[in-house]
């Protein structure tokens, strides 16, 4: 028993040792898969982080630029307002000038007919 046991062993020994250059690669080549996924999924979390962080930044920036643009437009409405008075003013002046215009006029027109 133990010589058929033996003869076996050495029918099978070069076969084992191909088996080994092939088996042992792909088990250390799982591992190294392994490792790499690991790495890649701390990278992943890693730009997940980072993009929340730069999202909340924007957030914040956005909310300062909201502020700005409400109190550039309510300045915006103020000076809308302003110029309107401003406006409406000259155009009473206009009329006025207008009005002093004919009245000369009318006056001149007299004058020459007497």
């Amino acid at each position: 028993m133990p010589a058929s046991w033996l003869s076996a062993v050495n029918a099978a020994l070069p076969y084992i040792e191909t088996l080994t250059k092939i088996a042992l690669p792909a088990f250390g080549a799982r591992r190294a898969r392994d490792a790499d996924a690991i790495e890649a999924r701390e990278a992943l979390e890693a730009r997940l982080l980072e993009l929340e962080t730069a999202a909340r930044h924007n957030a914040e920036h956005i909310r300062e630029l909201a502020v700005q643009v409400e109190a550039a437009l309510r300045a915006l409405d103020q000076a809308a307002a302003a110029t309107d008075h401003a406006l409406r003013r000259q155009r009473r002046w206009l009329a006025l000038c207008g009005l002093g215009t004919v009245l000369a006029l009318v006056l001149a027109l007299a004058a020459l007919l007497r």
